[in-house]
C-alpha cells in the first residue's frame, strides 16, 4: 500500500536524507553439551548476543557468545568431539568452508550443527513539515527510525510545530518526491517498491492545484533491501537439522553412562554415580541414596558436569 502526502508549503522543498551508520546484528550462543541458539535482526550487538544466550540457556546449561555479525549473511557452526568453530560470512558457501575448516583445525569429528540466515532487515520513516522533510533509513528498529526522522524535523524546520510522521509509520520501503516549478509544490510517496514510490509521487504531484504538468521526480531513497535466503543456505539449514535431528535419535537411545568416583574428606568413601543429564542419583557402600543436580564446571579448555563429589 502506497502512503502519500501533499506538501503544504508553498515553495518547492528538499526531501533531506540521513542514513544510519547500523544495520541488523546477530549472533550464536553455545552450551558445553554441543547446543547453540541462533538471534537475528536486532538493533545491536548486545542485543543479538543477549538474546542468544537467553535462548541458548533454555536448554538448561550456561551458554556463552560463540560469534555475533551485521548487516545480514550466513551464520554457520560445525561442532567437533571437543569444541566448535563458528564462521559469518555474506556468502553461505565461504561461512559453511570457514567454519568446517576451523573446527576440522582444532577438532577430530567435526559436523555441521548451525546454519541459520540473518536477512538485515530494516526501515525508513519521513517527518514532513510546513518547513521541510526529513527522512531516516536504514534503521534497524522501526521506532527509532521515526524517532530520528522527527527529531530531525523538530530541530531543523523552519515549522517544527508541524512536523509529522507520513502515514503515522515506519516503513521498509522507498519514498520519492515529485516536484511542479510551475506550482512550486511536492509530492511525497512512500511505497513498498521503488518505482510504485516514484509512480505515486508523479501521481499525485500531477494532481496537486492548477493540474501542473512539469512535474518530475527529483528525489529518491531506498532502504538496503533485505537479503533473501540463497537456496544454498537452504541447503545448509536442511543437512544441519538432519545431523541435529540424528545426534538426539543417538542421544535417546544411548545408555545412561555410570561415573565411578572415588574422594577423601575426613573420611573415604566410594559412591557410583549415575546422571541423567544434570540429575544424578548417587549410591553408597552402606546403602545410602541421595539424589543431587550436578553443577557446570570449566577444565581450562570446556564447560562439563562436575560428578566427582557424589553428591556431598
Amino acid at each position: 500500500m502506497n502512503l502519500q502526502l501533499i506538501l503544504k508549503r508553498a515553495v518547492m522543498g528538499a526531501l533531506l536524507m540521513v542514513p544510519a551508520l547500523c544495520m541488523a546484528w546477530g549472533a550464536v550462543a553455545a552450551n558445553a553439551d554441543s547446543g547453540t541458539h541462533t538471534s537475528t535482526g536486532y538493533g545491536s550487538a548486545s542485543e543479538a548476543e543477549q538474546a542468544a544466550v537467553k535462548g541458548c540457556e533454555k536448554m538448561g546449561l550456561p551458554c556463552y557468545v560463540l560469534i555475533e555479525a551485521a548487516n545480514g549473511g550466513a551464520f554457520v557452526v560445525y561442532v567437533g568431539k571437543d569444541g566448535y568453530h563458528a564462521a559469518y560470512a555474506r556468502n553461505p558457501s565461504e561461512a559453511n568452508n570457514l567454519a568446517k575448516v576451523g573446527c576440522r583445525k582444532n577438532y577430530k569429528g567435526c559436523e555441521l550443527r548451525t546454519a541459520a540466515w540473518d536477512e538485515g532487515a530494516v526501515w525508513l520513516a519521513v517527518a514532513n513539515s510546513d518547513g521541510g522533510s526529513w527522512v531516516r533509513y536504514n534503521i534497524t528498529d522501526p521506532e527509532e527510525a521515526q524517532k530520528q526522522a522527527m527529531a530531525d524535523c523538530k530541530g531543523k524546520s523552519s515549522a517544527p510545530n508541524t512536523c509529522a510522521i507520513v502515514g503515522n509509520d515506519a516503513h521498509k520501503g522507498h519514498v520519492a518526491i515529485a516536484a511542479s516549478e510551475r506550482a512550486k509544490l511536492s509530492y511525497i510517496s512512500v511505497a513498498t517498491g521503488r518505482e510504485a514510490a516514484a509512480a505515486g509521487a508523479m501521481k499525485g504531484c500531477a494532481e496537486l492545484p492548477g493540474k501542473p504538468d512539469d512535474c518530475k521526480v527529483t528525489q529518491q531513497v531506498s532502504n538496503d533491501e533485505s537479503l533473501p535466503t540463497p537456496n544454498a543456505m537452504k541447503a545448509l539449514a536442511a543437512q544441519a537439522e538432519k545431523n541435529r535431528a540424528a545426534r538426539l535419535r543417538v542421544k535417546s537411545s544411548a545408555p545412561v553412562k555410570t561415573a565411578r568416583t572415588t574422594s577423601r574428606t575426613t573420611e573415604q568413601y566410594t559412591c557410583e554415580t549415575t546422571c541423567t543429564n544434570a540429575s544424578c542419583v548417587s549410591r553408597f557402600g552402606d546403602g545410602r541414596i541421595v539424589r543431587w543436580t550436578a553443577q557446570m564446571k570449566h577444565d581450562g579448555f570446556k564447560w562439563a558436569l562436575d560428578t566427582s563429589n557424589c553428591g556431598r
